[in-house]
């Protein structure tokens, strides 16, 4: 199991390798720097040549970006994701609390979306073809066909316009307790709970009617198995298993994926951020958030992976994850 473990952490380790890099060059094909962002048009038209170029060197955007992209590395391998240019602020303390904010509205999200998609999957599949297989299947085509910028602003519409129960604009502060940013988020977590749910539940559904199905539990129902047992001993473990793996990105996903849900309601999270730095092109932070966004997918995917070895027999014994080395 130990072996096998390493061996994925250190593909995943090439893979994260690469993917900075390859956000480094997305951020150096475009237009302008830190620098020129900064000055405005009528600055910019005062200065020489030369007061450009000596200011790029004092933040040492004149450097290759070979060696820029090396001292950067270098520096996450230390523990330093690096500074600001402009403010010279540590990119750390920069992300520090909308981490936690991101962190904690994925946390909530997934809390509610994750056991409803599996109830209403159950659901859905057991009842197949009748009303509540109908309302659930309806139900989740809507909620993937909407785009979350496009649910996000019909709830505000209909919740904070028309009728003004909650708030269109979170306007908490980025260091705000988490019981008040939570206060404030209704529609934020609604918004992303919709388009999740719908994409689990079709998941859940298709494992869990494959599962109902199958011989073993068909042999099951004929030995005299209760219904109940039936179902949660014998069909919801195999039905979850193809569904794991995906649950698994969506949860990392959370992360990165609610970029536009912050953007709509204002929520302090690190979408903002990333949306601020890539306009400013400070090139640490967007590598920083890329970096942690990967570690996170990479992580969830392996755990999705030694749960799936524990719920399939057939892959424990297929991949030896849990054999003895």
């Amino acid at each position: 199991m130990l072996t096998a473990i390493l061996r994925r952490v250190g593909s995943s380790a090439g893979v994260l390798l690469l993917l900075t890099a390859l956000v480094f060059v997305a951020t150096e094909v475009l237009p302008g720097d830190a620098v020129l962002n900064s000055l405005s048009s009528d600055d910019f038209s005062l200065m020489s040549e030369e007061e450009v170029q000596a200011l790029r060197a004092e933040y040492g955007l004149d450097k290759p970006a070979v060696q820029r992209y090396g001292e950067w590395l270098l520096g996450v391998l230390g523990g330093d994701l690096g500074h600001t240019i402009m403010a010279n602020t540590p990119v750390a303390s920069l992300i520090a609390y909308p981490i936690r904010n991101s962190l904690l509205l994925g946390a909530v999200v997934a809390a509610v979306a994750i056991p409803l998609a599996l109830l209403l999957g159950m659901a859905a599949a057991y009842w197949q073809r009748r009303w509540p297989d109908k309302i659930a299947s309806g139900a989740s085509i809507l909620g993937y066909s909407i785009p979350e910028f496009a649910s996000g602003n019909f709830l505000i519409l209909c919740l904070a316009i028309w009728v003004p129960v909650f708030p269109a604009v979170i306007s908490a502060f980025t260091d705000a307790p988490p019981n008040e940013l939570l206060a404030l988020s209704f529609l934020p977590v609604i918004t992303v709970v919709f388009g999740s749910v719908a994409h689990l539940l079709r998941l859940v559904r298709g494992g869990f009617l494959e599962a109902l199905n199958s011989d073993y539990v068909e042999r099951a129902r004929l030995t005299g198995v209760p219904e109940w047992r039936l179902v949660l001993r014998h069909a919801l473990p195999a039905s979850v298993i193809p569904a794991l793996s995906y649950a698994a990105l969506y949860v990392a996903g959370l992360l990165q994926g609610i970029v536009v849900v912050e953007k709509v309601f204002g929520y302090p999270g690190l979408g903002l951020v990333l949306i601020d730095a890539v306009n400013a092109r400070e090139v640490a932070v967007v590598q920083a958030i890329a970096l942690l966004s990967a570690v996170t997918v990479v992580v969830f995917n392996l755990l999705a992976d030694l749960a799936i070895a524990l719920l399939d027999p057939r892959v424990r014994h297929a991949h030896s994850f849990l054999r003895s080395p």
